[in-house]
C-alpha cells in the first residue's frame, strides 16, 4: 500500500511507546490518525504532540479487551474519517509472570483479554471494511515471544504465539481470495517501552488480594534494560516500510535469529524445545 496521503491509520495501544511512534510516523506521512489507548491524560498528550506538529488526529479512550469498546472505535473512526486504511492493532500487557504453578487465572485473563483478545476485536471491527474497499493494511504486534517459548511467562508466550498465528491465518485468507489487503506481523525483541511496567492498567477485579507486592528492585532493572532497547521511532519506520511494501514478517533486531532457529529445529526433528533462562538473556550472551 503506497499511497497514503489523505487515507486513515488506526492504532491500539497508541498513548506511548511503539503505539504513540507509529501514530506518528503515519502522520508525518500524511495520513490521519487515530489514536486509542486505555489511559486517557497519556491519550491527550499523544495526541497533543501529534497536532502540535501538524498532524490531524482522533482520539478514542479505548479498551481492547472490551468488544463494546472496540465497536465504539470502530464507529468513531468512520464518523470522522470514513474508512480505515492501516490498523495497527498494537495494545499489549506483560501479563502474569512466574512460575505456571503460581499463576492464577486472573493472570491468564489479564494477558490473553488484551494481548489476544485486543487482536480479535480489532480484526473484527475493522477487517471487512477494509476487504469491502479492497485496500489496507493490518499490523498485528506480536513478539519473539510467539516465536520461541521461554520459562516464566506463560500468559505472554501464548497470548503472542496466538497473534502470530491468527496472522499467518488472515495472511493464507487473503492471498487464497486474491484480495489487495495487506498483514503484517510484527515481532519486536527488546524495545524501548514501558510494557514492563503495564500492571499499572490492570483492571481492579482481575488482581488477586493476595498478590505478591511488586519487587522495585526488580522493576528498577528492568527499567534499565528495556531503557537500552530499539529506540519506538525506529521500529515506527520498519512499520511503515512494511505497509508500504506489503512484507509480513517484521523484526526489530537479528538478536533471536538462533534460539527461533533452534525452536524451529527442534521442531523438525522432534528433540525437546530449546528454550531455558530468561527471555531476554539472547540479549546479554
Amino acid at each position: 500500500m503506497q499511497d497514503l496521503e489523505g487515507k486513515t491509520a488506526v492504532v491500539t495501544g497508541a498513548a506511548s511507546g511503539m503505539g504513540f511512534a507509529f501514530a506518528d510516523c503515519f502522520a508525518d506521512e500524511g495520513m490521519n490518525v487515530v489514536l486509542a489507548d486505555i489511559e486517557e491524560k497519556s491519550l491527550r498528550e499523544a495526541g497533543a504532540r501529534i497536532e502540535a506538529a501538524g498532524g490531524t488526529v482522533l482520539l478514542v479512550p479505548t479498551d481492547v479487551s472490551d468488544e463494546a469498546s472496540m465497536d465504539h472505535l470502530g464507529v468513531a473512526t468512520r464518523e470522522c474519517f470514513g474508512a480505515a486504511h492501516v490498523v495497527c492493532l498494537n495494545a499489549g500487557v506483560a501479563g502474569g509472570g512466574g512460575p505456571m504453578e503460581t499463576l492464577t487465572t486472573n493472570d491468564w485473563k489479564w494477558g490473553l483479554d488484551v494481548n489476544l483478545w485486543g487482536v480479535i476485536h480489532g480484526i473484527r471491527v475493522f477487517l471487512a471494511g477494509l476487504k469491502a474497499q479492497n485496500e489496507g493494511h493490518l499490523v498485528i504486534t506480536a513478539s519473539v515471544a510467539g516465536l520461541t517459548s521461554y520459562p516464566g511467562t506463560g500468559p505472554y508466550n501464548a497470548s503472542k504465539h496466538a497473534a502470530v498465528t491468527i496472522a499467518e491465518t488472515l495472511h493464507a485468507e487473503l492471498a487464497e481470495e486474491r484480495s489487495a489487503v495487506g498483514v503484517s506481523c510484527l515481532c519486536p525483541g527488546r524495545v524501548a517501552t514501558r510494557i514492563h511496567e503495564s500492571d499499572r492498567n490492570r483492571p481492579k477485579e482481575l488482581i488477586d488480594e493476595d498478590a505478591p507486592l511488586p519487587d522495585e528492585e526488580a522493576r528498577k532493572i528492568l527499567s534499565g534494560v528495556f531503557a537500552r532497547g530499539k529506540p519506538p521511532a525506529e521500529v515506527a519506520e520498519l512499520v511503515l516500510k512494511a505497509v508500504v511494501e506489503e512484507q509480513f514478517w517484521i523484526e526489530t533486531d537479528e538478536v533471536f535469529r538462533e534460539p527461533i532457529r533452534a525452536r524451529h529445529e527442534s521442531i523438525e526433528n522432534a528433540t525437546e524445545p530449546p528454550a531455558r533462562g530468561n527471555i531476554l538473556a539472547p540479549y546479554f550472551s
